[in-house]
C-alpha cells in the first residue's frame, strides 16, 4: 500500500481538460475574408452600417468542435486538443442568432460536427465562386412575373444569381444604373386591362433595358420570365436578335437552383412540321404548337375552320418536361423558324398568323423572338379557355 501511494504522489492522475486558446488575429480576419462578412448558415450581412460615423461587425466566430471539451460543451467529445480547436478549420462566421441555436442543447444534435464542417465549405465555395468578377459576364437582368391561374410565382434574387452563374454570367453590380428590370403584374387573367397593362409594362422596361445595352452596360440578357403564353411571345418579339439574350426555364421543383438548365449531355428533342394542303391566297393561317400537350383543332375559333394550318409537335409525346437543356430550346428555335419558312412560301399572301401554343415559357419567348417586323405576318395570339374555344387577347403587329 505503501509503495502504490508512493507511486500515485510520483505519478499523479493525467489532466485531460482542454481549455479555451485564443484565436489568433490572422485566422479571424482569415475567417471573415472566406465567409465574405456573411453568415454561414443564412448569410445575413453581418456589418451594422447604420452608424454614420463608422461601421460595426456583428458576426461571432463560432467552433464546430467546442473550444472546450467540459461536459456541456457542444460538439466537445474530441480528440482535438485546444491549439487544432483554435485553427481556421475549425472555425467558422455566424450572426448571433444563429451561434445561438447550433450551441443550443435543443438543437446540438442536429448541428453536428459534419453538418457544419459541410455548410462552412460550402458557403466559402460559393463565395469564390460568384466574387470570380474576371471569368462571370455582368448581364442585364429581366424578371417578368404574371398571374397564370391566380399564382404569381417571380424568380428569387437567390435564384437568379445561382442561374446566371451557371453559364458565366453575374447580374450588375450595385452601382450600375441599370440593374433589373421588372415587368410584375398581378392580375386576373380574364380582364382585358390585364393584356393591355401587360404590353405597356413590357414595351417599357424592354425600352429601358435596349437604352442600357446601347449605352455599353451590359451586351448580354438574362430573362426569367412566368407569364401567360401571349405575352411571354410578345415580350419575345421586343427582344431583338442582335442581342446576346439567354432565357431561363423554371424548373417544377424548390430550392436555389430552381432555374438553372439541366446540363445533362442528352440529344437535344427534336420537332416536327405538318401543314394541311389550303388556298395560297389564304389571308390568315392557324399553327397549333403541341410541347406541353396537345391543342386540338376545335380549340380555334370557327371562323379559321377552312383556313390552311400548321402544327409543330415533339417527335414523341408532348411532355413538361420536353424542353429540359438549352440544346432543346435552340432545336425548337430552329424549327419554329422554319415553320416561318414554310408559310412564307406555302401561304405569301398570309397577313395573320393565328398562334394557339402549349409551351414552357422560354418556348413561348423564342416565338415571339423569331418573328422579323415587316417581314412576317401579324401574330394573333390565344389564351387557353377551359372547356371553350381559346380568347383572342393581343396582337403583335408592325
Amino acid at each position: 500500500m505503501e509503495n502504490s501511494a508512493s507511486n500515485d504522489a510520483r505519478h499523479p492522475a493525467r489532466d485531460t481538460e482542454i481549455k479555451r486558446a485564443n484565436v489568433p488575429v490572422p485566422v479571424k480576419i482569415r475567417i471573415w475574408a472566406r465567409s465574405a462578412a456573411r453568415c454561414v448558415l443564412c448569410a445575413k450581412w453581418l456589418i451594422d452600417e447604420t452608424e454614420f460615423w463608422h461601421s460595426i461587425p456583428t458576426g461571432q466566430l463560432a467552433h464546430i468542435v467546442a473550444a472546450e471539451n467540459g461536459p456541456k460543451a457542444p460538439r466537445g467529445d474530441s480528440d482535438l486538443d485546444a491549439n487544432q480547436r483554435a485553427k481556421e478549420e475549425n472555425l467558422l462566421l455566424l450572426c448571433h442568432d444563429c451561434h445561438l441555436k447550433i450551441d443550443s442543447p435543443a438543437y446540438v444534435s442536429r448541428y453536428t460536427v459534419q453538418f457544419l464542417t459541410d455548410k462552412k465549405e460550402q458557403h466559402e465555395r460559393w463565395v469564390r465562386e460568384v466574387t470570380d468578377f474576371a471569368r462571370l459576364r455582368p448581364a442585364i437582368v429581366i424578371r417578368m412575373a404574371v398571374s397564370v391561374r391566380g399564382t404569381l410565382s417571380p424568380a428569387s434574387k437567390e435564384q437568379i444569381g445561382e442561374a446566371l452563374r451557371g453559364v458565366g454570367l453575374t447580374g450588375m453590380h450595385a452601382d450600375s444604373r441599370t440593374g433589373m428590370f421588372e415587368i410584375i403584374l398581378d392580375a386576373d387573367e380574364g380582364s382585358s386591362w390585364t393584356w393591355e397593362a401587360g404590353r405597356e409594362r413590357i414595351d417599357n422596361q424592354i425600352t429601358r433595358a435596349r437604352e442600357a445595352i446601347a449605352a455599353g452596360d451590359s451586351n448580354v440578357l438574362a430573362v426569367f420570365a412566368l407569364a401567360p403564353i401571349p405575352m411571354l411571345i410578345h415580350l419575345g418579339s421586343e427582344l431583338d436578335d442582335k442581342t446576346e439574350t439567354i432565357l431561363f426555364r423554371r424548373a417544377r421543383a424548390d430550392g436555389p437552383e430552381v432555374w438553372t438548365w439541366n446540363e445533362n449531355a442528352t440529344e437535344p428533342t427534336t420537332f416536327k412540321i405538318s401543314s394541311t394542303e389550303a388556298d395560297p391566297d389564304a389571308p390568315d393561317v392557324v399553327v397549333f404548337v403541341d410541347v406541353t400537350a396537345e391543342i386540338a383543332s376545335a380549340r380555334a375559333p370557327s371562323e379559321l375552320a377552312a383556313a390552311p394550318s400548321v402544327r409543330v409537335s415533339i417527335d414523341g409525346c408532348p411532355s413538361v418536361d420536353a424542353v429540359a437543356t438549352r440544346s432543346d430550346l435552340a432545336s425548337f428555335a430552329k424549327t419554329w423558324r422554319g415553320v416561318l419558312s414554310l408559310v412564307e412560301q406555302k401561304w405569301p399572301s398570309a397577313k395573320r398568323l393565328h398562334i394557339l401554343a402549349a409551351v414552357p415559357a422560354p418556348v413561348a419567348i423564342e416565338i415571339g423572338r423569331s418573328r422579323m417586323r415587316a417581314v412576317h405576318p401579324d401574330f394573333v395570339l390565344y389564351q387557353f379557355q377551359e372547356n371553350k374555344v381559346d380568347e383572342k387577347v393581343m396582337v403583335v403587329e408592325g
